[in-house]
């Protein structure tokens, strides 16, 4: 074992071990990945597997192919990476959301782990990558206090004072596997195929309070909760044709199954004499996705992609707001992106111009409807990925990304939101096998 290969893998561990804490915290503590309000319906506000650099491009995946990071959006592009690299990616999110509704605005910061991944060749043709990302995240706490005159009151100035909250945190975590493989090649064509498995786990709770203040009522509480464990399951393929000297053109797609997800729902309510708990066990279901798209590529300098995405969540059986299985609540996800890529020259003594610029843009809608109105979500993106190392070794990145979201309801009365995302990602890119014989 190489020095090279001795510190990736020291890395890799040494960012496991740091964000472990932080998945478990998700649990813990809402505000820590999400404060949406909408995360409250649903399995929450679905995660992604995308890294610093994918997610600059406008979340393009289905269609990148390259060699300086690891694509989990599409396992048929783990092949690009040669037998003597692996690749190890961490990356850190943070997020300042803004809240409109009815006039008034309000402003949160979140901040936390987002991803973790392990880019390694296998044999002759074959890459495999481990990673951890997040599937679903909840985080909200809200509430209002009330004021109602009491009926049949002697007095007119009687008043019933009571006080309601909602509150949720948790999420679910998706722990991934993927193999790609390149069963041909040729001067100019190439395949990949590629295969992603994944166990989704995770909990999540809910809770409900009416505080009473005044009168004869009861006050209540009220926490719904799940355990959830699940597969999620899905192929890709990658077909690359060379045009013409140093011009490539790449189509792509993916396609994942329905897939059940098992749920331990809890429902318990307390009040001032008694307590009643109600524990149900039943399947819900991960989607049916399917992605297709194309990318232009020019040397290693520039590629230009688009891509049309579709989850099919009417057709699932999920979770309502008690918690119990519900068929047809959901509404199918669509999504449209483009991305560019361009890096000037990969070796060259003005370290800017070996800099990778990066920009997109994307659209897509929310799978639960609320109050009949269902959230529509524009994204335009930018980043960098920054080389490390000395000129001769510049192999490493630090990739900054910066999203900007605003998300509209269809029904203007409900809240909007705007999203600004600050990614940071690093990748260890280092030769692996590689022996130096001079000594």
């Amino acid at each position: 074992m190489n020095k090279s290969f001795s510190k990736i893998l020291f890395a890799f561990f040494v960012m496991l071990f740091l964000s472990v804490p932080s998945v478990f915290a998700q649990n813990e503590n809402p505000s820590n990945l999400t404060n949406s309000a909408y995360s409250r319906y649903g399995f929450g506000k679905l995660g992604s597997v995308g890294n610093a650099s994918t997610r600059a491009m406008g979340g393009l995946g289905v269609v990148t192919y390259s060699n300086s990071t690891t694509n989990l959006y599409n396992p048929a592009s783990l092949t690009a990476i040669d037998t003597l690299t692996m690749l190890v990616e961490a990356g850190l999110n943070c997020e300042w959301q803004f809240v409109s509704e009815n006039g008034k605005h309000e402003k949160h910061v979140n901040s936390g782990f987002n991803y973790l991944s392990l880019h390694f060749p296998l044999w002759h043709n074959f890459a495999g990558a481990l990673s951890l990302t997040p599937y679903s995240m909840v985080g909200y706490y809200y509430g209002n206090t009330t004021k109602e005159p009491i009926d049949n009151s002697i007095s007119t100035v009687d008043t019933l004072a009571y006080s309601n909250t909602y509150q949720g945190n948790g999420g679910l975590q998706k722990i991934m596997a993927s193999i790609g493989w390149r069963p041909i090649t040729t001067k100019t064509t190439m395949l990949n195929v590629g295969l992603n498995a994944a166990l989704i786990t995770g909990s999540v709770s809910h809770s409900s309070s009416v505080y009473i203040s005044s009168g004869q009522a009861k006050s209540t509480y009220v926490t719904r909760g799940y355990t959830a464990k699940g597969f999620d399951l899905g192929i890709g393929i990658q077909y690359l044709h060379r045009l013409n000297a140093g011009r490539t053109l790449l189509l792509g797609a993916t396609f994942s199954p329905k897939t059940p997800i098992h749920v331990s729902a809890d429902n318990v309510k307390f009040s001032n004499t008694d307590t009643v708990s109600v524990n149900e066990k039943f399947n819900v279901n991960a989607p049916m996705k399917v992605g297709v798209g194309a990318s232009y590529h020019i040397d290693r300098k520039l590629q230009v992609g688009a891509e049309f995405s579709m989850e099919n969540w009417s057709k699932v059986a999920g979770l309502d707001a008690n918690m119990s299985k519900t068929d047809g609540i959901y509404k199918n996800i669509s999504k449209f992106a483009v991305g560019v890529e361009y890096q000037p020259s990969s070796f060259d003594q003005n370290y800017f111009k070996t800099c990778r610029y990066r920009a997109g843009l994307n659209f897509k809608n929310s799978y639960v409807e609320t109050f009949g109105s269902q959230n529509n979500e524009y994204t335009a993106s930018c980043g960098i990925g920054l080389p490390v190392g000395f000129m001769s070794r510049r192999r490493s990145l630090l990739n900054l990304s910066l999203e900007y979201t605003h998300v509209e309801p269809s029904e203007k009365k409900l809240m909007s939101e705007d999203y600004i995302n600050l990614t940071i990602g690093v990748t260890f890119n280092e030769m692996m096998f590689f022996r130096n014989r001079l000594r």
